[in-house]
Parts: structure tokens; C-alpha cells; sequence
């Protein structure tokens, strides 16, 4: 007999409909499995066998086999189990096609026949509600995630048995009916208890690189701070997150799809609702850090999609990672082909660097000698080449903190105050009509909100030249003044704001 069962999978970080095709027919006992599987799915002929028996139900004993629909899409992951339990059920005259056929199914099946979490439910639900699925079975791990898509009248389940029971009518459990991120963004908000990472006004001196941190935050500007051990740079970038503008709701939905998609949300917590800062190790592979894989998944500058992707110690990762951020900082997104499908992940992330002067770490230092030779030096400083240095709208260098400042009682720019000035310098945008950071005007708005006086013209004309300065080094300097000028609440830039921009285009130790 012949059944049609309804699901999804989840293909890089999109829901996708999959139709599971199951009939038992006369032959040798098997289970054959077509419709471009990996492995994990043809694997899945065990676990369902087994799972269908310890649930006490009747396994078919002639050929089944098992179509996915559509052929032509790479299918993966565990996820497809339980509707393939239920269509040979349901072929075997168990269950009733009609009735199994109302429902979208989604869930990976244990041994004994429990139903199991499956990453990548986010999307695969928001996929079934939009194809007109609103009867949702799921296993009961995920319903943390299920409930933020509105409109939808959710079974969770435990086992393969009470699945069954759901469908043949034995049981007729209340499902829930989710009523989507609206409702649940406040109930998760409240439960949110995670510690903060810690104030700036802990950190003694470096007032220039706390100041440049909030101009960077403000316009979402890429920065890479450069000084020797110690002197406060990582305690700077890892205090970026809790001077952010707090996450919108499409934000926060948006980010939450990707970890759904990439590992699974935590039980009861389905939700990011703090903006992420992924700060990967130096020794990370490529794949690792733009995405990618057999399967396409989300790398770690779209798991920081939103929030913060923190290199420490840049120049000891490896260069042909570096210079594949090229194209997603300026884009966005990244899109990787695979066996004639693409896939595109969003990274819009705030780029933070920070890096030694040199090998031994004191080159320029005004106590420690340096002990490189030229030629370490030099191949160092080739990790960060001219294109990927060009992108970084600021370079910051941190200058040794004295003691006087180290145990001075009065504290300088605390997160409160950082805070503020970014909240102030982003509302006074906002009110100028511009939408979007700073970072991410395009050439129109440029013109229309980055336009020079005489007096800056002239300032500009100059630098350009002196600093030997390329097209996209001087929009870069035009939006980090704009964003100067949007703190000092000024409807124009000023020569002031521009000087200060192009401070943080000049650095001794690194680069051009």
C-alpha cells in the first residue's frame, strides 16, 4: 500500500518541504531508501526498524520502500525518522493515510522508540507554515523553538507510541497553539539571568580606545586594536556586546534561526536574545570560520551574525582565513555552492581585531625592547594584508597604561556613560532619516549624508593625497566622521570630526 506523509529538512539555514513516500509491497523483506540520501538517512533504516518494534507495533515483512520528494534536493540529518515510521505504518494499514496526511512530522527516533530533539526545527516549522502545514507533530525537546512560529496547532511527543495514538485518534490531546515571538520575547526576557561580562569603568587609561570602541559600536564600524601585551585590548573587545543596542525582534528571530539551524537552541530557551560574541581560536580552519562543509553550516561569522566576531591575536590566525572575510564584510552574507545548490548565511557582524605590534609584542613600546629581526617582521606583518587592512574602518593604537593610571580612584568612560553616547549618537540618525549603521550606507546615502563644506574639502583634499588614501579608505573615513559627527549631535562634519577620523586610519605597527 501506498502513503504520502508530509515534512521538511533544514538545507543550510532555509526550511525545505519533503514529501515521504513510503509503500510495502510483495518481495523480499528490506527497507530501501532513494531520493539523494546521506548517510545519516540511509543509516535510519536500523533505527526505525528497531524503533517500531520495541514500540510494540507490527513491522511490514515484504519491501518497503521509501521515496523523498523532491529527488533533485540533497536531503540530511536524523530529522526525517519519525515520518518514515509513520508512512511504513501508515503503508503497513496501520495508521490511516488521511488522517496521517493532515499532520507535517518531524522528529529522530532512539532505539527503544523515544523521540528525539532535532536541530533546525526553527526553520523547517516557519518552512510548513508557509506551505499551509498547521498541524505540527514534533518532538517535546524542541517545542521551546516551535511555539515562536504564530499560527500553528503543536503535538508535541515523547515516543514513537503516543505518536501513533495521536493520529489513529486513540488520544486526543489539546495541542498548542503558538502565538509566535511576540508572546514569547517578553516570558524569555524575564528568565534571561546571564551575568553581565563586566563595565569599562574597570579599565584603568586607555580612555582613546574605550572612546573609539563606542564611535565603533555607533556606526558599526570595523575596528582592530594594536598594542603590546597587556595593555587592556581583549578586556575592551570583550565588553563590546554590553554597549550594544539591544537586538529588534526580526533580529533576535533572525539570529535564533541561525543556532537553531547550526547546533539547536537550548531547551527552554529557544531564543538569543543577547547579541553574540564569537571569538574563535586562531588555529581555526577555513570552513570553520566562513561556514561550509558536504552539508553546508553556518561559520562562525554567521554564528556572530548580529553581535560581535572577535579576532584576538589576528595575526597569528592563518592568512588564507583572513583574507576570505574580504567579500562577507563588505557583503553581508556569504553564499557557498555544493554539488550545483547554493547556500547563504547572513554575517552581519561587528568586526573586532586585536593584535600585537610584532612577534615579541613590544616593538614601539616605551620600556620593553623589541626582539625581532626584519624578517619577522615583515612576516608578521603580512598577515593582514593591504586589501583586509583597507576594510577596517579604525586602527587603534594602545599606548602602555603607567601606574599613575592604573591606580588612579577616579575612573574614566564607564559602560553607562559608553552607552549613552552610542544610544544618542544612533537616535540623532535615526531622526536624520537614515535606517541602517553607518557602516552600511550606500553610495547614495553617502552623498546625501556625508557631504563636505569648503573648509572640509580642502581638509579632505589634502589627506586624501598625504596619506595616499584609496576610494574606499576615504568613504570609509567620511562614515566614521559621520558617526563622530551623530554623537556630537551635528547636522554637518565638521574639519574636527574628520581629523578624528582619520586618526584611526593611521597606525605605525600593521598594514599599509
Amino acid at each position: 500500500m501506498f502513503s504520502r506523509i508530509r515534512s521538511a529538512v533544514c538545507s543550510g539555514i532555509e526550511g525545505r518541504d519533503i514529501y515521504v513516500e513510503t509503500d510495502v509491497a510483495r518481495g523480499l523483506p528490506g527497507i530501501y531508501i532513494v531520493g539523494l540520501a546521506s548517510t545519516t538517512i540511509m543509516e535510519s533504516r536500523e533505527r526505525i526498524k528497531s524503533a517500531i518494534l520495541n514500540s510494540g507495533l507490527d513491522y511490514p515483512r515484504g519491501r518497503i520502500t521509501v521515496n523523498l520528494t523532491p529527488a533533485s534536493l540533497r536531503k540530511n540529518g536524523s530529522c526525517l525518522d519519525l515520518p518514515i515510521a509513520v508512512g511504513i505504518l501508515t503503508s503497513n494499514m496501520y495508521l490511516d493515510a488521511g488522517m496521517a496526511g493532515t499532520y507535517g512530522i518531524v522528529g529522530e527516533l532512539a532505539l527503544d522508540g523515544r523521540v528525539l530533539g532535532v536541530r533546525g526545527i526553527l526553520p523547517m516549522l516557519i518552512r510548513m507554515k508557509e506551505s499551509g502545514i498547521m498541524r505540527v507533530i514534533i518532538p517535546g525537546q524542541n517545542m521551546s523553538e516551535a511555539v515562536l512560529v504564530d499560527g500553528l496547532a503543536i503535538f508535541p511527543v515523547e515516543s514513537l507510541a503516543e505518536c501513533v495514538d495521536i493520529i489513529s485518534g486513540r488520544t486526543d490531546p489539546e495541542p498548542y497553539y503558538s502565538r509566535g515571538i511576540e508572546e514569547e520575547l517578553p516570558r524569555q526576557q524575564s528568565e534571561d539571568t546571564e551575568e553581565e561580562i563586566g563595565d569599562y569603568a574597570d579599565i584603568n587609561g586607555q580612555e582613546n580606545a574605550k572612546r573609539a570602541a563606542a564611535i565603533a559600536v555607533a556606526g558599526r564600524h570595523g575596528i582592530i586594536l594594536i598594542g603590546s601585551p597587556g595593555c587592556g585590548k581583549t578586556m575592551i573587545s570583550s565588553r563590546i556586546p554590553t554597549i550594544m543596542p539591544p537586538m529588534s525582534a526580526s533580529e533576535i528571530l533572525d539570529t535564533s534561526i541561525i543556532y537553531s539551524a547550526s547546533r539547536g537552541c537550548d531547551p527552554g530557551r529557544a531564543l538569543i536574545l543577547r547579541r553574540p560574541f564569537r571569538s574563535p581560536h586562531h588555529t581555526i580552519g577555513r570552513s570553520g570560520l566562513i561556514g561550509g562543509g558536504t552539508y553546508p553550516v553556518p561559520g562562525e561569522i554567521s554564528l556572530a551574525h548580529n553581535g560581535v566576531l572577535f579576532l584576538d591575536e589576528v595575526c597569528e590566525f592563518d592568512r588564507e582565513c583572513i583574507e576570505a572575510l574580504r567579500l562577507p564584510i563588505e557583503e553581508r552574507q556569504i553564499t557557498h555552492f555544493r554539488m550545483g545548490e547554493s547556500y547563504t548565511f547572513p554575517c552581519s557582524f561587528q568586526l573586532v581585531m586585536a593584535s600585537n605590534p610584532c612577534p615579541c609584542g613590544y616593538f614601539g613600546d616605551s620600556e620593553r625592547v623589541c626582539k625581532c629581526t626584519e624578517a619577522q617582521l615583515e612576516r608578521y606583518r603580512k598577515k593582514l594584508s593591504g586589501p583586509i587592512m583597507d576594510r577596517i574602518d579604525m586602527r587603534v593604537n594602545m599606548e602602555r597604561v603607567t601606574y599613575d593610571e592604573l591606580t588612579h580612584e577616579e575612573k574614566g568612560l564607564s559602560s553607562a556613560d559608553m552607552k549613552r553616547m552610542i544610544d544618542e549618537g544612533v537616535s540623532f540618525a535615526r531622526a536624520s532619516g537614515r535606517s541602517s549603521f553607518n557602516a552600511l550606507l550606500s553610495e547614495q546615502e553617502i552623498e546625501k549624508y556625508c557631504s563636505l563644506g569648503a573648509d572640509e574639502e580642502a581638509f579632505m583634499k589634502r589627506a586624501y593625497s598625504a596619506l595616499k588614501m584609496s576610494p574606499r579608505s576615504y568613504k570609509k573615513t567620511l562614515k566614521v566622521a559621520r558617526t563622530i559627527a551623530d554623537i556630537d549631535k551635528s547636522d554637518d562634519i565638521r574639519t574636527r570630526h574628520l581629523a578624528e577620523a582619520l586618526s584611526y586610519r593611521i597606525t605605525e605597527d600593521l598594514g599599509e
